[in-house]
Parts: structure tokens; sequence; C-alpha cells
């Protein structure tokens, strides 16, 4: 058994170093046990040639035959073949989780060269594999944060790890010499002995970086769709893998900037109000703050007036506010000289896009009420135009989920909820694994 200590690399994003704190959580992934387990198989499977790619650096070992000195070689060592049929995922309360890859085998192939030290200099090659079944690698799956190489940002993976195995079997091919056939017992009792520690070693290595991978993604800034100076911060925040009660969530900021003056975020941690994590029973639910979708709106309105139209202007930011059954959206706008104030009904839409895998959360307006305090503008005729302008530019200047890997949204159910001000993406009863 080896124990082994590592924490994930994370790709810093130069210029942004704002500092996260719990109460800067907008967006919460949450998942039960199941889901958490289902969803890591998920990625394993599909990120395998990872692991499978590693260099492993060459083996030496060195024999005493007679008086003479036998030096044996590996080389060319490459995991040839890797299944992980099963995980186990246990949420302990607090920012810790066990995970357990089960029933593990793997196959480790190379080339073997056999030199002589002195006369007669025998050399021998051949080729071979190790074989290990019924492995299980245990670990530790923490979070922290990483103040000293990338303020702001979050490190999660194993912090601690240990695998072990039922069986191992190595197997040399080729080797024609009497050298080699007099102690060929001898360099596989070594090889199990010696090498396999080193080996082993890199394997479990291989296997956090699989897993790190995963809960990785180094598009943590993610750009919206035709507005290149709009990004949204997907950044964990602190207390991210806080698991608790048979479910696991992770917080992530959510708030929408410009690149042109990343400060400036609106949203307040007053306007955050804390709300149920684990509503539902369901393996996974996404959790999109109101005050999130504000600062959307704030920052699409200041950066880029983008919701102003060719026969008006909008004078400050618009609002939204979740109702049951749909948002009551609030702008003013100034046409023709006066000022109009509008309310339009807000219908929550939700589109994945599988191949970009960004998930598109906007609304679509209709006509509610409009005041002005000029008795001659044609108030239909204002509202017809601002709900056409909204609706042609909602989509991809509203709100956006960056990273939606092995998670089809396209079949999830969502909601508003106005008690705790929240828009819910409810994942299907059970997850299931989109490749």
């Amino acid at each position: 058994m080896l124990l082994y200590t590592i924490f994930a690399n994370r790709n810093c994003e130069l210029g942004y170093s704002k500092i996260l704190g719990p109460e800067d959580t907008a967006q919460t992934t949450t998942a039960t046990r199941r889901g958490a387990s289902k969803y890591m198989l998920c990625g394993i499977k599909d990120s395998i040639g990872a692991i499978t790619d590693i260099i492993i650096p060459d083996q030496h070992l060195s024999f005493d035959v007679g008086v003479s000195q036998v030096e044996f070689t590996l080389s060319d060592i490459k995991i040839a073949d890797l299944k992980v049929p099963d995980i186990s995922f246990d949420l302990n309360d607090g920012q810790q989780s066990q995970m357990s890859l089960l029933n593990c085998s793997v196959v480790i192939k190379f080339q073997w060269r056999l030199q002589q030290q002195s006369y007669p200099y025998i050399t021998d090659f051949g080729s071979g594999k190790i074989i290990v079944t019924n492995g299980e690698m245990k670990g530790v799956v923490n979070s922290t944060a990483d103040v000293d190489q990338c303020p702001g940002h979050m490190i999660i993976g194993f912090v601690r790890a240990e695998i072990d195995y039922e069986s191992l079997q190595v197997k040399l091919d080729g080797g024609d010499s009497w050298l080699f056939q007099s102690i060929i017992n001898l360099i596989l009792s070594e090889i199990e002995d010696e090498l396999m520690g080193t080996l082993t070693e890199v394997l479990l290595k291989g296997f956090i970086n699989l897993i790190n991978n995963v809960f990785e993604d180094n598009r943590r800034i993610v750009e919206f769709h035709g507005y290149p100076n709009i990004i949204k911060d997907e950044r964990y925040t602190s207390g991210i893998f806080t698991s608790s009660a048979g479910y696991v969530a992770l917080r992530i900021s959510g708030y929408v900037y410009s690149r042109s003056n990343l400060k400036d975020d609106f949203v307040t941690p007053q306007k955050l109000n804390p709300f149920t994590l684990n509503k539902f029973n369901n393996d996974f639910q996404i959790a999109i703050h109101e005050a999130a979708i504000n600062n959307a709106y704030y920052t699409f309105h200041k950066y880029n007036n983008t919701y102003s139209g060719p026969t008006y202007q909008v004078l400050k930011p618009p609002t939204i506010k979740f109702m049951n059954a749909a948002g009551l959206f609030s702008i003013n706008v100034l046409s023709n000289n006066s000022e109009v104030k509008l309310k339009l009904t807000a219908k929550l839409q939700v589109e994945n896009d599988v191949q970009s895998e960004k998930c598109q959360v906007f609304f679509i307006y209709e006509k509610y009420e409009a005041d002005s305090e000029d008795p001659m503008i044609n108030l239909d005729q204002i509202q017809d135009e601002v709900v056409i302008h909204l609706n042609s530019v909602s989509k991809f200047a509203t709100y956006q989920l960056g990273y939606t890997h092995y998670t089809d949204l396209n079949k999830y159910s969502y909601m508003l909820d106005p008690v705790e001000h929240v828009i819910r993406l409810v994942g299907p009863e059970e997850f299931i694994c989109p490749k």
C-alpha cells in the first residue's frame, strides 16, 4: 500500500485576483452521493486517456551473479489499459469527502534489456507487461484557498490518497540467453518488490491528476458569446466542498463583469440571500441567485448599452424580481425625449449548447404595463419596440453556465423560486452519463 499527498494545480487568470469568500457565492451546484459518484465515474472514463499518456521514467535493477554484475533496465514503460468500473463517494460533514475507485485493473507494458557488466558481456532483450487486478484507490478530497500562487482561486483535489491491489502478475517475453534464463525468477521477484513501489507511485499520481482534471476547469473566467468584453466568474469560492446530510455543494462566484473594470460587480453580500441547497432529492440541481441576474443586467447595460434599441435609450440598469410563474422585469427608457417606465413579464428559458459546453439562461419578455407622464407618447408602440429588441438580445446577454460537461441541461426542469430568490435547475431524478 502506498500513501501519497498532492494538490491540484490551478491556472491563474492574470490581472484578475479578487479574493473570493463564502459571501460571494451567487451560484451553487448540489449533488447527492449517488449523483456525485456517477458524475465522477463519467468524467474519469471520458478522461482516461490522460493517464495512459503519462511518461514513466526508465527503471533500473542490478544483480550480482557470481563475480559478475548484471544490469536490467525497463524502458518505454506505458500504461496500455486502465479500467475503473466503479466509484464510491462518501460525503462527510465539512469540506472533506472520501472517494474510492473500486475494482480497477491496469496493464503496464514495457521493453526490457539485460546487460552483463563483465566478460563475456552477455546482452539480451525482450518485452513484458505488469497486470494489476482488483485494485482500489482511496482518497480524501478537500479544498483550500490558493492564497500564495493565485489569490481568489481555490484548489480542489486529493489531499491524501492510497492505492492497494489484490493481484499483481509480471510477464517477460523474449530472452534466449542462458544468463537471462538462470536469473528470470530473481528478476520477476525484484520487479514486484522493488520497482512496483515506483510504478505504483506514478500510477497513483496519474489517478490523482485524472480526478483533479474532472474537478478542474481552466475556463473559470468565461466569455459571453458575442460579447468578448463581458466575462463571468466561475471560480470556486471558499467553502466549496461543503458536504452534509448526504449531498455535496460546489459553490462558485457567478458574478458577471466587464474586462475593463473587474472591481465593478454591483452585487453586495447583503443581496445574496441564503437558500436551501438540497430542496430536491434529484441527483443534481443548480441554483442561481436573483442578484446574479441583476448583476448581469447591470454589466451589460453599463458597459455595452445592450438593452437600448433603435428608437429608445435605457436610462438605468434594468432589474428583475422572481415571481411564481414568471419574472417581473422593470426597465426605464427614454423615447422621443420622454421617460417611460415599463414592467414586462419574463418567462425563463434554458438552452444547453452541447458542442460549446455552455448553457444560456435567459428570459422571453412580454408586455405587462407601461407608464409615462407624457400623454402624447404611444405606450403600446414603445412596449412593442422594447419587447422586440430585448428578445433579440436576451439569449446571449443575460446569464450563462460556462461548463456543462457530462451534463445535458436541456433535460433539466427549471423554475423560479420567489421565496428564496433563486432560479432552480433540477436534473432528472437519476444522473446518467451522456457519453
